[in-house]
This record gives structure tokens, C-alpha cells and sequence, in this order.
């Protein structure tokens, strides 16, 4: 049997092609620019600061060293097994309003995106590459353990979310 004849094996070849489209819908939009965020002008300054002084009023007085509308965010990262490495969660403090690229800069990790017509997209952190792993691999991410269809500057993260990057091998 020739492995690469399609009419012998059309399970594994649907399983294959929908694990590619999965991949391709979460790894392009991946992480976008700040330009989105100057795109939306100062309505989105607005909303923040609307959200930031509802919050304070809800939660009330601030801890020591912690900035009114700022959120605690854990940031989690799961390497490729090449990478021999564990994985990892960082609790980072970011300003109300912050989008999950600003949280994941924030873990001081070193994040490495690029400019599409979707925005920025992550294409290596901590030295681990899109396309390293095979030519599908690259990062996709969650919040809250829910997958995102937008680019990760346009995601807001809210009190009590959770961010974790995978490194997807297709």
C-alpha cells in the first residue's frame, strides 16, 4: 500500500487536512500589531479608562503596589517537546484594557512577531520558531482555556482570565 494514496487511508487524510485548516485559522491571525490599537483611535482609550474606574469602584481599596484598573494575569507556555523544556506560568500585572500580546511581552520571555495583513503574529518565543517543527508548526493561543479567532492585540483580556501559548506540531 503507497502511504501517500488518498483513496487507502481518507480517514487519516480528512483528520490531516482539517488539523491543517485548525492550525492555519489560529497560526495566521496569530498575534497583531499596536498598530490595530492606533487604528481604533481614542474610543478604545475611552472604553478602558470607562472599564478601569467601574472596576475600581467595584473592587475597592487598592493592595500595596498595585495601580488602579491593573489585572494579574497568569501567562502559560508549553514548548515543543524538542525544546526539552517544561512548561511554564508567569503571573504578570498589566493596566485594564491589556490585550494578551501586552501580557505575554510582559512575562519578559523573549517574543518575536511580525507583521501580516491580519495584524502582528507571534513567530517565535524563547527561541522556538513558526515552522521549526514541520512547516504547520508555529504558536497558537488560548484565554481562559477557550480558543480565539482574533489577533492577540485585539483580544482584552479581563480580571480573572488566563493566557496559555501552545507550540502546535502539525
Amino acid at each position: 500500500m503507497n502511504r501517500f494514496d488518498i483513496t487507502e487511508r481518507p480517514k487519516q487524510w480528512l483528520v490531516a487536512l482539517v488539523a491543517l485548516a485548525f492550525t492555519f485559522m489560529l497560526v495566521v491571525p496569530g498575534c497583531a500589531s499596536e498598530a490595530a490599537d492606533k487604528a481604533t483611535g481614542s474610543a478604545a482609550g475611552e472604553n478602558a479608562t470607562e472599564q478601569a474606574a467601574q472596576t475600581a469602584e467595584d473592587e475597592g481599596p487598592l493592595e500595596a503596589g498595585e495601580a488602579a484598573g491593573d489585572i494579574i494575569v497568569p501567562v502559560s507556555i508549553t514548548m515543543p517537546e524538542s525544546a526539552n523544556a517544561e512548561p511554564e506560568t508567569i503571573e504578570v500585572t498589566v493596566p485594564a484594557g491589556a490585550t494578551v500580546l501586552d501580557a505575554l511581552q510582559a512575562t519578559g520571555w523573549d517574543v518575536q512577531t511580525e507583521d501580516s495583513d491580519y495584524g502582528m503574529f507571534v513567530t517565535a518565543i524563547n527561541g522556538v520558531a513558526n515552522g521549526s517543527e514541520g512547516e504547520a508548526s508555529g504558536w497558537i493561543y488560548t484565554v481562559s482555556d477557550e480558543s480565539v479567532m482574533e489577533a492577540c492585540n485585539a483580544r482584552v483580556l479581563t480580571d480573572g482570565d488566563s493566557v496559555q501559548w501552545s507550540f502546535y506540531v502539525g
